[in-house]
């Protein structure tokens, strides 16, 4: 850590003269709920760390500087400690079961202060109830929304493979507004999920186009992610140019061997439509492995209608060896090639003895030969048996580390609120943030620390045009975290998934340690977010 040392310097002394310096001087002898002292403050903006103290009264950060003589209720000692905001983790799925753990102890031990769910297509579709029961919770996180059209697609239209009619067009278009109108923050696809993969592009503008009004953003988890994902990335650009929308491409990758390096045109095609003055940005979970349904391996036409009209489609012969065909080829240019070891099983209900093995594992238990057509069949089983959840060790590392370079994107878990030692879910929910800065930023290099903080803060806030969190800044809200840039380190695996990341010291939560000396508190002052009030 000597860069980070010499950077304390340098800064500290640039910091005796700055007007944060000047501001805490007429403040130094007033009294403060919360004084964090002794830490590098990396502010979220990218500018180099300095040597101040940050005091707090009730939610929000009253002074930056050196409050050695100022009074305080409560201080908090950062030494050889960064002092950030609090991470903003632009993609999550904490919706699903934000109710049942509103103690988010997986967000929070990572440093997040502030979670947006309702991604890739999936949310409440009455947000306005959804958000009542987020203020009558404890919560000990900051939880925002947006609306998922696959969730108001199915209200209207259930899972049924066709356009929408024009009274259908309306329904949808009334149950954006009404979330808008609740405190969604924008609006979210998912079209590689049913029913969201048979709606046409218009049908996405439109209701895009409904959200623009409100001034929200479209967030989107792209028609297809592997070899076809040039096609995908224009599909959303185009929406902010029929629409004037901001655009942001969700979880970005370049997934299965037959996409591998196309990152490099991806990239490039997003920079061509910043350059022509499209507001489009994107995000990135810092692994070379996704997490979603089993049914991914199946074309979207096989599932259309639900369970019933699914399986009589098995019981065809015909149908069903083309539905096979079709899972093959989606298996070797999508999740795994020809290597079974690629698809993990990380939740399946009928056989939870399945839970964290692979296709490979699997079959070869069976004495079957791990081939691509077997690992068909089995995914056949395991949906006509319920359906399950995979992880899909798709990715590289070159494509990772290539997106995570690029200055707009903002690094985001696509986890949820895991339940301890259920599953084996992906260590993403568990380890995202600090993975980012113990092995991009202090192992390989990839970003420094106030690059990697910014894509934590700053860049997901703007993202959501939220004004008052984000930064480090007198005035802001008072979501701030507290963390040992030598120890941060995420402990979930792939094989061992429930562990806690460490190194993180102190979470403030609206003024409110959430995570104090390492442990949890029993403080829940976490809000919800509503877009008219950010």
């Amino acid at each position: 850590m000597k860069k980070l040392t010499i950077t304390l310097l340098v800064s500290y002394l640039i910091f005796v003269t700055s007007p944060a310096q000047a501001q805490a001087d007429k403040t130094a002898l007033s009294s403060y709920d919360i004084i964090i002292e002794n830490g590098l403050i990396i502010d979220g903006t990218g500018s180099a760390g300095y040597a101040a103290d940050i005091a707090i009264i009730d939610d929000t950060i009253a002074a930056i500087g050196d409050l050695s003589t100022a009074k305080a209720n409560r201080r908090l000692d950062a030494k050889g400690h960064v002092v950030s905001p609090g991470f903003i983790d632009l993609h999550s799925h904490s919706d699903r079961n934000i109710l049942d753990r509103p103690d988010a102890t997986n967000n929070i031990t990572q440093g997040v202060t502030t979670l947006l769910g309702g991604n890739c297509g999936g949310s409440p579709v009455d947000m306005a109830k959804f958000m009542a029961d987020l203020e009558a919770a404890d919560l000990s996180v900051n939880m925002a929304m947006l609306i998922g059209h696959n969730s108001v697609r199915r209200k209207v239209m259930q899972r049924q493979n066709r356009h929408a009619t024009d009274a259908e067009m309306q329904h949808m278009i009334r149950l954006v507004n009404e979330a808008m109108d609740a405190g969604a923050f924008g609006i979210s696809t998912g079209l590689i999920y049913i029913p969201g993969a048979y709606s046409p592009p218009e049908e996405t503008q439109t209701l895009a186009s409904v959200v623009h009004k409100h001034g929200g953003f479209y967030a989107s988890h792209m028609r297809n992610e592997s070899k076809q994902v040039l096609d995908s990335v224009r599909e959303t650009v185009e929406v902010s140019r029929k629409t004037g929308i901001g655009v942001h491409i969700s979880h970005h990758k370049a997934a299965g061997p037959g996409a591998w390096g196309m990152s490099k045109q991806t990239l490039a095609l997003i920079d061509e439509s910043r350059a022509a003055g499209l507001d489009v940005t994107l995000d990135q979970y810092p692994y070379t492995a996704s997490n979603t349904n089993l049914g991914v391996l199946f074309p979207s036409w096989a599932l259309a209608g639900g369970k019933e009209a699914f399986m009589k489609r098995m019981s065809d012969p015909q149908m069903r060896q083309k539905i096979k065909a079709e899972i093959i080829d989606i298996i070797l240019t999508q999740r795994a090639g020809d290597e079974l070891w690629r698809i993990q099983i990380s939740r399946y209900n009928s056989n939870p003895e399945y839970e964290g093995k692979t296709f490979a594992d699997v079959l070869k238990a069976r004495g079957l030969e791990p081939t691509v057509e077997q690992g068909a069949e089995l995914a056949i089983e395991m949906q006509m048996a319920g359906g399950g959840r995979g992880i899909y060790h798709n990715m590289n590392d070159e494509d990772v580390e290539r997106i995570m370079r690029h200055p707009q994107t903002a690094i985001a878990s696509d986890g949820y609120g895991v339940k301890w030692q259920s599953g084996n879910p992906h260590p993403r929910s568990y380890g995202t943030y600090p993975r980012s800065l113990a092995m991009y930023v202090r192992d390989k290099g990839i970003l420094t620390i106030e690059q990697a903080v910014q894509k934590m803060t700053t860049i997901p806030a703007q993202r959501m045009k939220l004004t008052n969190r984000g930064q480090l800044k007198v005035g802001l809200k008072a979501d701030i975290a507290v963390w040992d840039p030598e120890t941060i380190q995420d402990r979930a695996t792939f094989t061992d998934p429930h562990h806690y990341s460490t190194g993180m010291k102190y979470v403030i939560v609206n003024g409110v340690p959430v995570l104090s000396e390492g442990m949890m508190t029993d403080n829940r002052p976490g809000i919800p977010l509503k877009f008219a009030q950010r």
